[in-house]
């Protein structure tokens, strides 16, 4: 059985890190840099609800930008400052080993948090594929090493091949969008998300801020290994996403093996805080009928693509305990 976690930036939030952009800006407006970034900073200030996704804002902030040279000056020098500022909270982040064996317990046990019923589905959905073995693969957007400090993974390189047990192992955790100490990438989707209709045809900007032209501009695979482990996927887990624009792609392309074939379910772990309590659990079914609607929209597929046997074979969480102490 195939199994790829795809985690955001929710997932280092769970471990208590301060690396959402909201949180980077504090860091930000204390930093005196180029006139280019304070006339950003000044943007970000004066409209903090666009903000609070830097990367499409970024998109959009593109307009007031004249040329590429100053395109490339105020991206290098944000992406400095990003990795400046998350560098401090991943070396801040040392969990101890009660959490290191709890995660890696919800890590294997991948229907672990499902409620009653849904385990039901899920064991069947299990059932009807080859889930004797389990092989893992991780797709993060994340620039930290969260995951390796909470599984012990010292390897550097994306290839990691750890075993848990006989017939588990975690072959591949790959940072798409880059590493701290790496280059890493800012940056949308495609060239729709660029405003700036001038910049969005020039290659270098491209290379840049177009996140998989960036990866190719850097000669690396990451997008090809990562496309190849959702097309063989029996089960992915959606962990911390927000399921963002600026990663249209892999929703999309989640969307269409979902289509395509039965072998493959989805579980996403949702984080909704104070929605659900104890005394008024009824409103899971709300929140989850919601949420899929959400999901399958994300997804592109369409009211009339939306079969029983597609929705049969998604799963959801709300606000459980996973990868938390």
């Amino acid at each position: 059985m195939n199994i790829v976690y795809i985690l955001g930036n929710g997932f280092d939030k769970a471990q208590g890190m301060a690396t959402s952009y909201p949180e980077f800006y504090k860091y930000l407006d204390l930093e005196k840099r180029s006139t280019l970034i304070e006339l950003l900073k000044k943007e970000i200030k004066s409209d903090k609800e666009q903000w609070s996704d830097m990367e499409e804002a970024f998109g959009k902030f593109s307009l007031k930008i004249d040329t590429e040279d100053n395109f490339t000056e105020l991206y290098f020098d944000l992406n400095d400052l990003l990795q400046m500022y998350l560098k401090s909270e991943d070396e801040a982040f040392s969990p101890m080993e009660d959490l290191k064996s709890k995660f890696r317990e919800d890590f294997l046990i991948t229907g672990k948090y499902l409620e009653e019923a849904d385990k039901i589905r899920f064991n069947a959905f299990t059932n009807s594929v080859n889930s004797n073995n389990k092989e893992f693969n991780v797709i993060t957007f994340n620039y930290t090493n969260t995951l390796e400090k909470l599984l012990t993974i010292d390897t550097k390189g994306s290839h990691v091949e750890k075993s848990f047990g006989s017939n588990r192992v975690l072959h591949n955790i790959i940072h798409v969008h880059g590493s701290l100490g790496e280059a890493i990438i800012i940056g949308v989707d495609n060239e729709t998300q660029i405003a700036n209709e001038i910049l969005k045809q020039r290659e270098n900007v491209r290379d840049l801020f177009i996140k998989i032209e960036s990866n190719h501009a850097m000669k690396n695979l990451r997008h090809n290994n990562c496309e190849s482990f959702i097309k063989n996927a029996h089960l992915i887990i959606l962990y911390g996403v927000s399921l963002g624009n600026t990663d249209l792609r892999w929703w999309t392309l989640i969307g269409q093996e979902l289509k395509r074939r039965n072998n493959l379910a989805i579980i996403q772990h949702i984080y909704r805080p104070k929605a659900v309590l104890p005394t008024r659990k009824q409103l899971l079914a709300r929140i989850e009928r919601n949420h899929q609607k959400k999901l399958l929209q994300k997804m592109g597929i369409k009211q009339d693509e939306q079969s029983k046997g597609i929705a049969e074979r998604l799963f959801f969480t709300v606000n459980s305990s996973i990868f938390k102490k």
